[in-house]
């Protein structure tokens, strides 16, 4: 289920137990979205985390805000996971912090950074470093909004992390967290205020589930 809506309209209405949120939010940096201004004084900012106190949460972040604006209400994360990637920008990587949950890397398998090692297998066990491409204009994935993830990273992360628990995208943007969760076997739900961002998710979904679904 997908809503264009502030997710504060129904956040307080689903299971923190069976609920795993994965959000990569806005920055505050001023960024020009269509439907929210990026800008929000600091306590502001402070307090639209609050809102995930209890649940099981998956924030895609600058670590330094991760540690001023989250830490205070989620607490320590029980795991933060480097995303590195190449890009005309001065940060090459962002964290991703994982609160009340914790990911099994032995879930996914990757090539070993040494493929030549007689000492490791073919395949070993996901590093705490994840080094994939941002989503460019010539991405095959990409779609004609901002600020969009790839696909693996969320994958990595829902593969990793998630048991049973519906998949909760608080800012859903392009619909990427739903898509994977879609592809996965996973319900969902998702919000965002932006009615372009809705009309992308929707129609991707679609896509996706070819139609069978009610969304």
């Amino acid at each position: 289920m997908i809503y264009n809506k502030d997710f504060r309209e129904i956040i307080t209405d689903l299971d923190k137990d069976n609920t795993l949120i994965i959000i990569d939010p806005p920055y505050n940096v001023g960024w020009k979205y269509d439907s929210y201004k990026d800008n929000l004084n600091e306590a502001d900012y402070l307090k639209l985390f609050e809102n995930f106190k209890g649940f099981k949460l998956v924030v895609i972040h600058y670590i330094e805000d991760i540690i001023k604006y989250i830490v205070p209400t989620m607490g320590v994360p029980t795991k933060v996971v480097q995303w590195v990637y190449n890009s005309n920008m001065g940060r090459q990587h962002r964290s991703i912090a994982f609160f009340n949950c914790k990911p099994d890397f032995t879930k996914v398998t990757q090539k070993p950074k040494n493929p030549d090692d007689i000492r490791v297998n073919s395949e070993v066990k996901l590093y705490d470093y994840w080094n994939i491409n941002l989503v460019k204009n010539v991405s095959k994935e990409k779609e004609k909004y901002c600020t969009q993830i790839p696909e693996k990273v969320i994958g990595n992360i829902i593969r990793t992390t998630a048991d049973k628990e519906v998949i909760f995208d608080a800012f859903m943007g392009t619909g990427t967290t739903l898509a994977v969760a879609s592809k996965l076997g996973y319900k969902y739900i998702g919000c965002d205020i932006s009615k372009t961002a809705y009309n992308i998710t929707k129609r991707r979904l679609r896509k996706i589930e070819n139609n069978l679904f009610n969304i």
